[in-house]
């Protein structure tokens, strides 16, 4: 049993929904003090639902890598939904991955099941991503398609 295909304007569709769905999600690590709030609201969810793990207060260091993180993936986000591609959507799903798995660790090394909620969309859009694609044959870093589903010329 052979499997299904992506026209390559569906897959953009995906490549950019993702990259919605990140910029929505992420903005608020961007910055310091939208942070501080979703990290409050966080703690304040996972305590609620009885959630196992831990949510440490925040200091410099994790405000930082928050922002840093934030910061970088709001950029990437507004990358794949301005310009899409299959080349894009490819390297987001290894994003995805090793997000996912960094995520799954932390867990496993005491950090909130809350996390848990964000590996849900990681592995939605990750194996959406590395779909196959119509036309594209097996290449991992495939030709650049154009919104109608066409190679673009250089």
């Amino acid at each position: 049993m052979a499997l299904s295909s992506f026209s390559a304007p569906r897959y953009l569709a995906i490549v950019r929904a993702s990259g919605w769905y990140d910029l929505l999600v992420t903005w608020p690590f961007a910055l310091p003090w939208t942070f501080a709030w979703l990290y409050g609201a966080l703690a304040w969810l996972s305590a609620t639902l009885g959630l196992p793990g831990t949510l440490h207060p925040l200091d410099g260091t994790h405000m930082l890598l928050a922002n840093l993180l934030g910061s970088v993936v709001v950029v990437w986000s507004i990358a794949r939904i301005a310009a899409p591609s299959v080349l894009l959507g490819r390297l987001d799903g290894v994003a995805r991955v090793l997000f996912a798995t960094w995520q799954v660790y932390a867990v496993a090394q005491g950090a909130s099941a809350i996390v848990l909620g964000f590996t849900a969309f990681e592995l939605f859009f990750g194996v959406l991503q590395w779909w196959r694609v119509a036309g594209e044959g097996s290449t991992a870093c495939p030709a650049k398609v154009t919104e109608r589903g066409a190679p673009a010329t250089a």
